[in-house]
């Protein structure tokens, strides 16, 4: 089943290939016919339908593929961009007779020109980022240049800086040569490029896919741009206007960047659930099997549709359950078969219970062992939810510490993957605690932190903390103390130079005292804190939490 998907899916992509390049091929037809005066108008918007739609299509397909909602959304702006100046560049030719407009739409061109570059170095900087991560101010600066060579090619009327006319012509783009403001602006957008590019391949340096493909990208639609302005009749006979070529180049490169790994997709998945140990099948709405794990059995429809409604057992020991989702259904198979015998087990008891007079202590017995296990069970599925994000990052790290080869970073891996595993181990222990006393003595918060301080110190971070004798405090403000250190270590590990921790004794109230060194921008957690400033580097987090007595 899976292998079908996989040819599927194979002969999907080839299909869009195949579409592209016939898109291009009618694109190009267009351009001949329109040479004929009879049809320019027809064949002109022909084309540009063509072209509108195919970044249409590609821009479906970026929102389909690319994980990241931040990366997603820039580069969905990105074909809006490319839309919008194909929309112009129609209007200019198609809609417009008067001259002076016509100039304005020309000048218009350089709004998408010059935004998507500094749009694609925006994508670069959310790669590898949060969703709750913002752009640094000084990035956000980036688009006061980029305006400000907006505005000057706008108002070129006014200066001539970038296009300049000749004297008794008439003023189009017809007619023109190019000022200085014109290589400052193609100056920049090659800086933004060639800046994202750089930026995208340190932040992707593992990957071993052909990385160099973009650069061919950028220097091909340098190469055009140089040729083109430089009026090489050959290269405007073949590419015709340059809103095409440059928008086509544009798109080009960004899907390069998403092939090579660049800009992470979710491509891949079908691999990733095939190998699944669950056995399980996700389905479209008329119940055709599109995913299947290696375990999954194979189902009728009629299997199914009957687990919609309730779970359906099959031979026995297998229960199928059915969930619905966007576009179709997930089912899974549970192995019923240590309950089964389970059952089995206490069935034979009760048998002989009853033979011996026994049967109110067996039954008790049993009780407590079901008891004993849904408390484990609960306990269990509780921590798991409480730690949750940390065992996601400690699987990641996990996988990142198998790929890497350099010993150095191997190391730092291994201590953070330490950290980790420290935190998830201590967290467990509280919650333990928790389950037989609310209160408890601050030793054992000292002790979680101290545990973490020993992966710390393997960085060469400084560590110290003071902790008051005798004080009892809430295990669940020792969570929330514990859980903040983590929260906030994780965050600026790479950067952090020193952790200071002081519990402080006030009256009914234990004071929580939290230094640390780090060029990270912690103010995400000031709102955790009753008491947050910076200086130097050096952020401090305070908050008080309620003294506790004897339980």
């Amino acid at each position: 089943m899976n292998t079908l998907m996989k040819k599927k899916n194979e002969s999907s992509e080839q299909l869009n290939i195949q579409l592209f390049l016939l898109c291009m091929l009618a694109a190009l037809l267009c351009r001949r016919l329109g040479k004929i005066s009879s049809l320019r108008i027809i064949c002109g918007m022909l084309r540009t339908m063509i072209y509108v739609g195919v970044y249409i299509g590609w821009g479906i397909s970026i929102y389909k593929r690319v994980i990241q909602k931040s990366v997603r959304n820039v580069l969905i702006f990105i074909a809006e961009l490319i839309i919008f100046w194909f929309v112009v560049r129609t209007t200019k030719y198609f809609f417009t007779m008067d001259n002076q407009i016509a100039r304005y739409l020309w000048y218009s061109y350089y709004i998408p020109m010059l935004f998507i570059p500094v749009a694609v170095l925006q994508a670069a900087f959310f790669l590898g980022k949060s969703e709750e991560y913002r752009l640094p101010k000084w990035l956000k600066g980036v688009y006061i240049p980029t305006a400000v060579l907006v505005l000057l090619v706008l108002s070129n009327d006014l200066h001539q800086l970038v296009f300049s006319f000749q004297v008794g012509s008439a003023w189009s783009d017809s007619h023109y040569t190019y000022g200085w403001g014109y290589y400052v602006v193609l100056v920049w957008e090659v800086v933004c490029a060639l800046t994202a590019f750089v930026l995208m391949i340190y932040k992707c340096r593992h990957s071993q896919k052909k990385k160099y493909l973009p650069l061919l990208g950028i220097g091909a639609t340098v190469l055009y741009s140089v040729l083109f302005i430089s009026s090489v009749a050959w290269v405007q006979e073949i590419g015709g206007d340059i809103t095409a070529v440059l928008c086509l180049f544009f798109v080009g490169i960004l899907e390069s960047c998403v092939r090579c790994g660049l800009i992470q997709t979710n491509t891949g998945y079908d691999q990733l659930f095939e190998v699944c140990t669950l056995g399980a099948q996700i389905t479209d709405q008329n119940y055709n099997v599109c995913y299947a794990s290696a375990n999954a059995m194979p189902l009728s429809k009629k299997t199914m549709k009957d687990a919609v409604e309730k779970d359906v057992v099959i031979d026995k020991k297998t229960r199928i359950q059915n969930r619905t989702i966007r576009g179709g259904h997930v089912l899974w198979q549970e192995d019923m078969e240590d309950i089964i015998k389970l059952l089995e087990r206490m069935e034979e008891n009760r048998k002989t219970i009853e033979e011996s007079n026994c049967i109110e202590q067996e039954n008790y017995q049993t009780k407590a062992a079901i008891n004993m296990l849904r408390e484990k069970n609960r306990l269990f599925d509780k921590l798991q939810t409480q730690t949750a994000k940390q065992i996601n990052l400690l699987n990641e790290l996990l996988n990142r510490y198998e790929e890497e080869e350099e010993l150095e970073k191997s190391r730092i891996l291994l201590v953070k993957i330490s950290l980790i595993g420290t935190y998830i181990k201590r967290r467990g222990n509280l919650e333990f605690i928790e389950e037989r006393s609310k209160v408890s003595d601050v030793v054992e918060l000292e002790a979680c932190i101290e545990e973490s301080f020993s992966s710390l110190r393997l960085l060469d971070i400084d560590c110290a903390c003071s902790f008051p004798e005798g004080e009892k405090i809430y295990v669940r403000d020792a969570v929330v103390m514990y859980q903040f250190f983590e929260n906030v270590v994780e965050k600026c590990v790479d950067s952090c130079a020193s952790v200071w921790i002081k519990l402080r004794s006030q009256s009914e109230d234990v004071l929580f005292c939290m230094e640390i060194e780090s060029e990270t921008d912690l103010a995400c957690f000031s709102e955790m804190a009753q008491y947050c400033t910076c200086e130097d580097g050096i952020w401090r987090f305070v908050f008080t939490v309620e003294k506790a007595g004897e339980s």
